[in-house]
């Protein structure tokens, strides 16, 4: 899948996954959903250019890409909801395998040859059906026998792969992983399809019945007696809602019930009118389409009004905004499998009861002459208010009958639309704290990374923020730079400040920097945001300057290892302190301890030369135990930071007393000035005077201030008499 699909993905899966208890076969489900979402966007569109029901644009369409210009996009239906059927399948058996590996740890499943071994089984199931064309059988119409195979053929598979006998396990040397999973799998693989073959072909033998035409009959027996009534209208739209929640297409499963009930009664109200009688029946097909499947099943366009008007910016809203332009032409696949409401239980209520209540309201308009029946044939696509109007002979009354069924929708969906919102964002709380202590603490998985491969909700949560944050360093959008003070407790000047990065997302509202840390690693754009960051410092320094800071207040900026990669790294500072026109003392650049290990590293020569630019070299988060004073020696440190670890509990732990005193006595020899961070009140600061400290960094002084607060700060401190002992 490309990166793009991937976010698109994780970004619906957010957006989607309520906090339902299912088994892992509805989990599977609905993300194999999820899966076809690019499918059913693509096929959507194409349903929607070829049937927009305007006169003109079919005119100019012909005229520009010839007659046959509506093929186009019937190519790309036929490679979107043609095989529908397909991923749905693979995207569930993939998923259940997933599943189980995480279950099983010791006895792993590749889930692509389960996902083939699912594909074959589909293919022996259906090749027993001749009555029905390929395209039928995998296309949305083959959704329920899909799911089925799907769920079967692996549960089936993954359970034979767990015996023992049936596992050809061996190793020689050199053999790649793929091979030896290939073999492992084999008989199971076998066993599956063939078993999958013996049943296709006794309950062919048995019934005379293909699966698929047998469970077209058993949806359609009930319906074989019933006639065009209200009772038969309630019966068909409950149950093709129910059929839609649990992903069969309800519209093409009872499309023999339509078109031999409604559509025909639809045929005799345009006779009757032709010869001048009231039309005999109320429910009709165009009865449904007009006043009941207003933006398509389920009535979604009362759907998307209750998503926008019950948020003001969240993903739901922007779903529904995205939705809203098919929806408009009542094709609504991508709210159905978008939000998702298929198989999600928080919509099962309103997705039935919304076009029920609209049924019965628009049954007693007509039934009693509030307004006339639907009896003009229009295209399916034709937009709500415009359908009511032209499909009950440009009654005014028609649109206004819409008016009112949409109004009591959108009130039937919203109390759920609130619901689902608040589960939402609990389970995304939980997500961000979960990845919260991920990226603080210094477990990486077996690709290096530290939450971006994960298979759970915490890396779904990681993707999505990191696709957001690389789109919000190139627009720009939500980044800014905070400062926090660095004080000489002596002069009570304020010499500095740690430009510190952060990121206010549109949804989630501020992030914390440990995790813009580790998705920046782990998506490998922190050379990038370094980048920005170093240049936004830069520039906000110079707006000092023309504002009367010192030339001596440095402005430090936080460099990673993986920026120190970057052989160009020393140009590209050079480069932004020319473009701003800043003396080379006024930036620093801080690494963290963990860094300077090794002094042969390429990271500590790109170190170095930074260093040979007249750039402060400083060492921050000093005290956390990654290496030893003695490689102070090794490195061109200019300032050294003692990190909160230490600094905190000063005042009351003698061990931190005499690190500190040692790292004091050190830096002394070394001419190496130290900065304390975390100072937070008088005690620390009383101990660290005693100790030799004097440059402070902390909430005693002050918390991280904007560029235009933390200018104000600095002139008031620095023009305050020297000597002064300032909070």
């Amino acid at each position: 899948m490309t990166p793009f699909g991937q976010r698109l993905l994780d970004r619906v899966y957010m957006l989607a996954a309520p906090a339902w208890a299912f088994s892992p076969v509805m989990l599977a489900i609905r993300n194999g959903f999820l899966l076809c979402l690019p499918l059913v966007v693509a096929g959507a569109l194409a349903v929607l250019l070829n049937n927009l029901p305007f006169p003109a644009y079919q005119i100019n369409m012909a005229r520009l890409f010839g007659p046959d210009w509506s093929k186009i996009c019937g190519l790309v239906w036929q490679g979107t909801f043609g095989i529908l059927s397909l991923p749905m399948l693979v995207g569930i058996s993939y998923h259940l395998t997933t599943l189980y590996n995480q279950r099983y740890l010791a006895n792993p499943v590749s889930p692509l040859i389960a996902s083939l071994v699912a594909l074959a089984s589909l293919m022996v199931v259906i090749s027993t059906d001749t009555d029905r064309s390929l395209a039928e059988q995998l296309g949305a119409q083959g959704l329920f026998v899909s799911m089925i195979v799907a769920i079967v053929s692996t549960r089936l598979f993954l359970y034979l792969a767990r015996v023992k006998r049936l596992q050809m396990l061996f190793y020689a040397e050199g053999m790649e992983a793929a091979i030896l999973q290939a073999f492992a799998c084999l008989l199971p693989g076998i066993i599956t399809v063939f078993l999958f073959a013996v049943f296709a072909f006794a309950f062919g033998a048995l019934t005379g019945l293909s699966a698929h035409q047998c469970v077209h009959d058993l949806i359609l027996y009930p319906f074989r007696f019933f006639q065009s009534t209200l009772d038969t209208g309630v019966a068909y739209v409950f149950i093709i809602h129910v059929f839609w929640f649990f992903g069969i297409h309800g519209a093409n499963a009872l499309d023999p019930m339509t078109q031999g009930i409604f559509q025909a009664a639809s045929d005799s109200n345009v006779a009757a009118q032709a010869l001048g009688l009231p039309p005999p029946h109320v429910v009709t097909k165009l009865f449904l389409d007009t006043f009941v499947f207003m933006g398509g099943s389920g009535s979604s366009i009362c759907l998307l009004a209750a998503l926008l008007i019950t948020r003001r910016r969240d993903g739901s809203r922007r779903l529904a905004k995205i939705s809203l332009a098919p929806g408009l032409f009542n094709i609504n696949e991508v709210l159905l499998f978008g939000l998702p409401v298929i198989l999600n239980p928080i919509f099962f209520l309103p997705f039935i009861l919304a076009p029920l209540a609209l049924m019965l309201t628009s049954f007693v308009a007509v039934h009693y002459g509030l307004a006339p029946g639907a009896t003009v044939p229009v295209v399916w696509t034709t937009p709500p208010l415009l359908s009511g109007y032209f499909a009950t002979g440009g009654a005014l009354a028609g649109a206004l009958l819409q008016c009112f069924n949409l109004a009591l929708g959108a009130l039937i969906y919203i109390p759920f639309v609130r619901i689902f919102d608040r589960i939402r964002m609990e389970r995304q709380k939980r997500a961000m704290t979960a990845l919260m202590d991920i990226a603080c603490s210094n477990i990486v998985g077996p690709s290096g990374k530290k939450c971006l491969d994960r298979n759970d909700e915490v890396g779904t949560l990681a993707r999505v923020l990191a696709g957001d944050l690389e789109r919000a360093m190139k627009q720009g959008e939500g980044l800014y730079l905070e400062y926090q003070p660095q004080v000489d407790h002596r002069s009570g000047k304020v010499i500095g400040a740690e430009a510190l990065v952060r990121w206010r997302h549109p949804e989630y509202g501020p992030i914390p920097a440990p995790i813009m840390v580790a998705i920046s690693e782990d998506g490998d754009f922190m050379k990038p945001l370094g980048l920005w960051v170093l240049n936004e410092a830069c520039a906000e320094r110079a707006r000092w300057q023309s504002h009367g800071l010192e030339d001596n207040f440095k402005t430090s900026v936080n460099v990673s290892i993986r920026q120190l990669d970057d052989a160009a790294l020393p140009d590209k500072v050079m480069r932004c302190l020319e473009k701003h026109k800043l003396q080379r003392n006024m930036l620093g650049v801080e690494v963290t301890e963990s860094i300077a290990l090794d002094p042969e590293a390429p990271h500590n020569r790109i170190l170095n030369q930074i260093h040979d630019l007249g750039v402060v070299i400083s060492i921050d988060d000093f005290g956390m135990g990654h290496s030893s004073l003695v490689y102070l020696k090794y490195f061109p440190v200019n300032t050294l930071k003692i990190d909160k670890a230490l600094s905190k509990d000063v005042a009351s732990s003698k061990t931190c007393v005499e690190i500190i005193s040692t790292i004091v006595e050190l830096c002394r020899a070394l001419d190496v000035k130290i900065v304390v961070e975390f100072v937070e009140n008088q005690e620390q600061i009383d101990v660290l005077r005693k100790l030799g400290c004097h440059i402070f960094q902390g909430y005693f002084y002050s918390p991280p201030l904007s560029g235009e607060k933390m200018l104000a700060y600095a002139l008031k401190m620095n023009a305050a008499p020297q000597g002064a002992e300032t909070q």
